[in-house]
């Protein structure tokens, strides 16, 4: 009987435990499930989530699901076709063009990392970005013999300013209840009734100007920003526990009773943005998109992205190099948007910029091309 009844609960503990997992073994089941069969290859839900991070950090805008899957699919046919073609990337090769990038951003493959990490990017994810772009190139001069690999990554790679770590920094307000104004009892009861209030809707500049004795009372109370390390751990221990505006409860400090309320954290510094100068086409929608950036009375530019109409700049930012994008202008015509090409404005950029074009624009067409020929005779299947 007694061995019955160990063997009754060992398995509820086993059933127990094995429920307790379903959860989240579903969850990951959903989180890499196929989305698509490229051939005879996979996309997971996971691979186009992280390409839409991504893209979404490199460009520094949000792009949709479809579009990220359009992407994704072109990219794992390149990928195909590259191994068809025993086409490979050496370490050497792949280093080389990480640390152009990582210099290019000024930023230390350590922070680079901490940064992917934060916005839920695998570093893998990266990496393969990178190994992709060089492959590809690598394809079309194999295929047409077209020597571009001489072409920097920065033709292909957004050029944005990457946002870099640092020592975390918080901005605050404070109300300083002084026991030598109001007592010690009356300041504890203003102290605790201020909390109340404050968190209901009350106005804090006005409970300010009336209570606080602290010096930051000729700023409206506030704060900062001041590093985490120049406050005491009181302080910190508090700050960390508020969700933004929230008002904390009051806490003795020397001399009265202090309430704070948050304004914001920054854990990072976006390093200043380099000025970019695009090359860039509106034609009529009907024209073959090979044909975009070819005429050069056609093209406009170089010019600074900040000096180009906010309408088609929004466009801009979001297309990499060769892309195109339909419109309808104001007159109700249709309209393609192509960028032609996007650098960073300085002495040297604009010196190449020119000769950039003219192999950006050979190097695009050909690559449009193979894609086309690639997509008709490739199978894609969605799960």
């Amino acid at each position: 009987m007694t061995f019955y009844v160990r063997y009754i609960k060992t398995k509820v503990c086993i059933s127990l435990i094995l429920l307790m997992l379903v959860p989240g073994y579903v969850f990951c089941k959903s989180d890499f499930s196929a989305a698509y069969q490229v051939d005879d290859q996979i996309i997971s839900n996971y691979d186009i989530d992280q390409v839409r991070k991504l893209s979404n950090l490199l460009n520094r805008s949000s792009i949709g699901r479809s579009e990220v899957e359009k992407i994704v699919i072109n990219n794992k046919i390149k990928e195909i076709y590259a191994d068809r073609l025993k086409i490979v990337v050496s370490n050497a090769e792949l280093n080389l063009q990480i640390d152009d990038f990582l210099q290019s951003n000024k930023i230390t493959d350590k922070e680079l990392t901490s940064l992917l990490n934060s916005e839920g990017i695998d570093i893998e994810t990266f990496y393969n970005f990178v190994k992709q772009n060089i492959r590809w190139k690598k394809v079309l001069d194999v295929r047409f013999g077209y020597k571009i690999n001489n072409l920097a990554i920065k033709d292909l790679l957004p050029l944005t300013s990457t946002p870099k770590r640092i020592e975390k920094e918080y901005e605050f307000f404070e109300i300083f209840i002084s026991n030598e104004r109001w007592g010690l009892q009356k300041a504890s009861l203003i102290a605790n009734r201020l909390e109340i209030e404050l968190n209901n809707g009350a106005d804090f500049d006005k409970a300010v100007e009336k209570f606080s004795s602290a010096t930051s009372k000729t700023n409206k109370g506030k704060v900062g920003p001041i590093k985490k390390s120049s406050l005491s751990k009181q302080f910190r221990n508090v700050l960390e526990g508020l969700k933004k505006n929230e008002v904390s409860k009051p806490f003795k400090v020397n001399g009265g009773f202090i309430l704070l309320k948050l304004n914001r954290t920054r854990s990072f510094q976006t390093v200043k943005t380099p000025k970019l100068s695009v090359t860039f086409s509106i034609l009529s929608e009907s024209v073959d998109s090979n044909e975009t950036c070819s005429d050069e009375k056609e093209i406009r530019g170089p010019v600074l992205l900040s000096k180009v109409d906010k309408s088609i700049r929004d466009i801009l930012t979001k297309l990499m190099p060769g892309e195109s994008y339909n419109l309808i202008d104001n007159s109700g015509l249709a309209r393609s948007v192509t960028l032609c090409e996007r650098f960073i404005s300085d002495k040297q950029s604009r010196a190449s910029s020119f000769e950039n074009i003219k192999k950006n624009e050979e190097a695009q067409r050909l690559s449009n091309a193979l894609m086309l020929e690639l997509r008709r005779n490739t199978t894609v299947v969605k799960k």
